[in-house]
């Protein structure tokens, strides 16, 4: 829609103009602040965005509010940490928290994936945490979903060669074997109707549960609020593809 603005009539020429002008001012600001609130609240595949973390899920994940004020939940690209409740898992998260102390972040989106996360690069002062975490030997470079990663594929087999972190191990697990060691586990041992994880325990995502019964069950005993993002379109059913 266009808008004309009639110039106001004036005897002196300097008031005229300057009431003229900010009129034009007021327009312009009207205009931009409309654009900017119907900004999308999530990022977008080849977006990047500064923030801060608000917290660590785990050495893989986190929780960054933007300078607008949003919140996304990021998972970092092309590497793998242990899980929470692995060894060495404690170890990654406590390190990302180090790394990020009180530091500004950089999110590089690279694509929107599954559960409401954020695939992205995070980079602190322009250093990769993903690269930082898999050099100290606290995370896996995951070369299925990055195979293009070459520094992160570096980096893991210098930190193997020195036996650094979780590679001082004789046989590390990785992480998606021990979730699907769980998994197996959960799936022979839990009785109907009884929870295979605890609902205040780690995050968990649709794919640790083996039916959609199974999760609707964790997702209500997890309370409101949907705190392991399990509900995507909010209709109150967990994990409806399982």
């Amino acid at each position: 829609m266009l808008l004309y603005l009639r110039p106001p009539t004036c005897t002196l020429l300097s008031v005229c103009t300057r009431v003229f002008r900010g009129a034009i001012g007021v327009l312009v600001g009207v205009l931009v602040a409309s654009a900017l609130f119907s900004l999308p609240s999530r990022a977008q595949s080849g977006d990047s965005f500064s923030g801060v973390v608000a917290r660590v899920v785990d050495g893989d994940t986190y929780e960054v509010r933007s300078s607008t004020g949003n919140t996304v939940t990021v998972r970092l690209f092309g590497m793998d940490a242990p899980e929470s409740d692995q060894p060495y898992g404690d170890k990654a998260t406590k390190a990302a928290r180090r790394y990020l102390s009180d530091e500004r972040v950089r999110v590089l989106v690279r694509e929107e994936g599954a559960y409401g996360r954020t695939i992205a690069r995070l980079h602190i002062q322009g250093r990769s945490l993903a690269e930082l975490l898999v050099r100290d030997g606290l995370a896996w470079h995951s070369d299925r979903y990055a195979p293009d990663e070459t520094e992160l594929r570096r980096l893991e087999r210098q930190a193997r060669n020195a036996d650094r972190g979780l590679w001082a191990e004789s046989d590390p697990i990785p992480p998606w074997d021990w979730r699907d060691g769980e998994r197996h586990s959960s799936s022979s041992t839990t009785a109907p109707g009884e929870l295979p994880y605890a609902p205040n325990g780690p995050d968990r995502d649709c794919g640790d549960f083996r039916s959609q019964e199974q999760a609707q069950r964790f997702y209500e005993a997890a309370g409101p609020g949907d705190p392991h993002r399990l509900d995507g379109d909010g209709d109150g059913r967990a994990c409806e593809t399982l």
